[in-house]
């Protein structure tokens, strides 16, 4: 519906997309659960791909601009969580290439299958689909990238994690379930299938990752609940993503060392929350 929040935001980012790159647009699709279902709006993200017809040094600051207009234009909480995606046509159609690009596989692969054209030319056809190995090894370089000292504060202390609401808390629990989907499969992680066929698998840790799919759409409910879930199961849940994916890479893969690390900060932690393998 026109009227829907995220459709404004939605248009919003279009219109400030074709403003800031004119012919240069190729095409605008919507990303995501938006695409694909499964949106929660209590802490779903506003995914939206720029396909364009060169990229350079100066393409992420225009996106950036795009993003800074859609806010002003379009202001809200939802505004705040808009994540942009930008490639060419190319990058979209065969993976990355010499030029500049934020497209991963996984995005590219939910923009092959599920995007919805905006505005622009469909440039999807003929695109080839990522390949899991791709995927898993993108997946490992992100959390090496991603899951820094901050992240690990927030294992740490789940009380603390707590009092950023529901969005913060599920997106630490689901990243590691979702790559571990990814991993099993080779489709894309989305929260809901990849929280079920973790569940389903009997995940040693499926009372938290239930848990938090269920906080995506209904709040976090009983705090002592929830810390206790978290303080019992969460260091666990990334200690078993790290293991399954240095079991899966190469020998040779550069994101071992950095996985290698994360088990030894994972471990510590552990040891401070009392929290199970």
């Amino acid at each position: 519906m026109d009227d829907d929040p995220e459709e404004a935001v939605l248009a919003a980012a279009t219109a400030a997309a074709v403003a800031e790159s004119g012919d240069g647009l190729v095409a605008v699709l919507t990303l995501g659960s938006l695409a694909h279902g499964g949106f929660a709006p209590l802490v779903s993200d506003v995914d939206l791909a720029l396909v364009l017809r060169t990229t350079g040094e100066d393409t992420a600051g225009r996106v950036h601009d795009v993003v800074q207009r859609t806010r002003l234009n379009a202001p809200g909480v939802l505004a705040e969580r808009l994540s942009v995606f930008w490639a060419d046509s190319d990058a979209v159609r065969h993976g990355p290439g010499a030029a500049p690009a934020r497209l991963p596989a996984v995005d590219r692969l939910d923009l092959i299958d599920s995007g919805v054209l905006r505005h622009g030319m469909d440039v999807r056809d003929g695109a080839a689909r990522p390949g899991r190995e791709t995927m898993v090894a993108e997946a490992a370089a992100f959390a090496v990238e991603r899951f820094d000292d901050a992240w690990f504060a927030g294992i740490a202390d789940p009380v603390a994690l707590l009092r950023g609401g529901p969005r913060p808390v599920t997106k630490t629990v689901l990243f590691p379930v979702r790559f571990l989907h990814t991993l099993r499969t080779g489709e894309i992680g989305r929260n809901a299938a990849a929280a079920a066929s973790y569940a389903t698998a009997g995940g040693a840790h499926r009372e938290l990752v239930t848990a938090a799919q269920a906080w995506r759409t209904e709040g976090l409910g009983d705090r002592t609940v929830a810390v206790d879930l978290l303080s019992a199961q969460l260091a666990g849940l990334y200690r078993e993503f790290v293991d399954a994916h240095l079991d899966a890479l190469p020998e040779n893969d550069p994101s071992r060392p950095g996985l290698a690390a994360l088990r030894r900060a994972i471990d510590a932690v552990s040891s401070r929350t009392g929290g199970r393998a």
